[in-house]
């Protein structure tokens, strides 16, 4: 996988100066195609000129005095040949031992070939009626139009390689701040969580940069949880391993029938409260990280609520406690439906180990304006004004609470899931004026954020 991996990589930087060279070497090629072009214009433009120039000295030649041209024609430059052409005598004179030009049968500039090459000729007929003829070599003047180009053409590929080397440098420069970013990363300890500095980091490195400190404080926050996970579980597992170690001890020396039951039943109630503890430290530990694995989803809390009160109908009847749900219209919010049945479950687990016999619970679920409320009521002890605001603290137990079977976890847990879906629990009075009120709100327009499903409290 690595392998195929490494495959799938490519660097930016060397795509980077390909495309940059692809471009620099087509625009400089497409440069000097257009300025040779324009030479080449040029330069025919000159050159057509100076054959018609060379013709037209000859406007004043005789027919009688065709023979003797040859005399009068010295070297002419730059590949010229004249021809005197006289249709009466058929007599023809050239400025250079060679085949005869063909005689063009229009007046102007035109074009033929001649031994496989391209010439260029300007033709006029004099006053004496002479057809004379200036005409050059095509080659020769694309030499001359190469010749004439060069020392532009030459500083201008030699511009595009500097342009290049400075292109390559300045990306180099560009991708040193990567670079060094990548190295800061490679060289800090598996311990070290602290943001990157931002310190001359280019503007469009920062946002990867701010993407990677705020996973970085992401996995700090997750580290610290698994860590107060730990040291809460060594912490309050010591007291009932501790106490289960002791049951064993006294199960071991009884001498009786009745006083070995009598530990193994003690022995029984330790290993539910340590398993029911075990349960709600599991619980948190998956309720802290930001696991995200099953989004949030539309609701019904009206139906939640009675599928709860179902669960827990037998241990209510066993302590003859009314709970039930007193809404009927359906409340359909968006959120994580095993969160919430884990937070009513843990809410009215609560009020059924403090609210007395013959007493009750409510469940209630409303939507209001932009809010979806939850709320749990009994007409129990309650709680005092001045523990209200430490009660959900982790291991919190009210005082005169102590003898009271529970671990200080579950309203925790109530209000981690209300920190997840964006509200915060309160406390009120209960059922007339008795007891107490847990009310968790939180808006129902909830973005769609995924959390890991965490498991019902047992």
């Amino acid at each position: 996988s690595r392998l195929r991996a490494r495959n799938l990589m490519y660097s930016i930087k060397t795509r980077l100066l390909v495309a940059l060279s692809i471009v620099l070497t087509l625009t400089t090629i497409a440069t000097g195609a257009a300025m040779y072009y324009s030479v080449q214009r040029e330069v025919d433009r000159l050159l057509d000129n100076s054959l018609r120039e060379v013709a037209l000295s000859f406007d004043n030649i005789r027919s009688q005095d065709v023979v003797q041209l040859k005399r009068r024609f010295g070297n002419r430059e730059q590949g010229v040949v004249v021809q005197i052409y006289d249709p009466i005598s058929g007599a023809v004179a050239l400025s250079r031992r060679m085949e005869s030009l063909p005689v063009m049968d229009r007046v102007g500039f035109s074009d033929f070939q001649l031994d496989g090459k391209t010439w260029r000729a300007y033709t006029f007929l004099n006053p004496y009626g002479q057809i004379i003829e200036a005409a050059q070599p095509r080659f020769i003047r694309s030499e001359i139009a190469f010749q004439t180009a060069k020392p532009v053409l030459l500083p201008l590929f030699v511009m595009i390689l500097l342009v290049g080397l400075v292109v390559w440098v300045i990306i180099g420069q560009g991708f040193h701040a990567l670079n060094k970013t990548t190295g800061a990363i490679a060289r800090r300890s598996p311990t070290s969580l602290q943001p990157l500095s931002m310190k001359g980091m280019p503007r469009e490195i920062v946002p990867l940069v701010n993407a990677l400190n705020d996973l970085l404080g992401q996995l700090g926050e997750s580290i610290k949880a698994q860590q107060r996970f730990a040291s809460d579980a060594a912490h309050e597992l010591r007291t009932p391993l501790t106490a289960l170690t002791l049951q064993i001890q006294l199960a071991e020396r009884a001498k009786t029938e009745e006083a070995r039951a009598k530990a193994f039943g003690r022995l029984k109630d330790g290993v539910k409260r340590a398993t029911r503890l075990v349960t709600q430290l599991l619980t948190m530990a998956r309720l802290d990280p930001d696991n995200r694995s099953r989004p949030f989803l539309p609701v019904d809390m009206t139906q939640l609520a009675r599928s709860v009160a179902e669960d827990l109908s037998p241990i209510a009847e066993q302590k003859h406690i009314h709970l039930w749900s007193v809404t009927e219209t359906p409340t359909v919010v968006v959120a994580n439906e095993d969160a919430l049945r884990l937070l009513m479950t843990n809410l009215c687990d609560n009020a059924l180990r403090y609210t007395p016999e013959g007493g009750e619970i409510r469940i209630e679920t409303l939507i209001k304006d932009t809010e979806a409320s939850i709320r749990v009521c009994d007409n129990g002890p309650g709680i005092p004004e001045i523990e209200r605001e430490r009660i959900f603290e982790r291991f919190y137990r009210a005082e005169g609470t102590k003898t009271i079977p529970g671990t200080g976890l579950g309203l925790a847990i109530v209000r981690r899931v209300a920190e997840l879906h964006g509200g915060k629990p309160s406390i009120s009075e209960g059922i007339g004026g008795k007891g107490v009120c847990f009310s968790i709100d939180f808006p129902i327009c909830k973005a769609a954020v995924e959390d890991q499903p965490p498991e019902a409290d047992e």
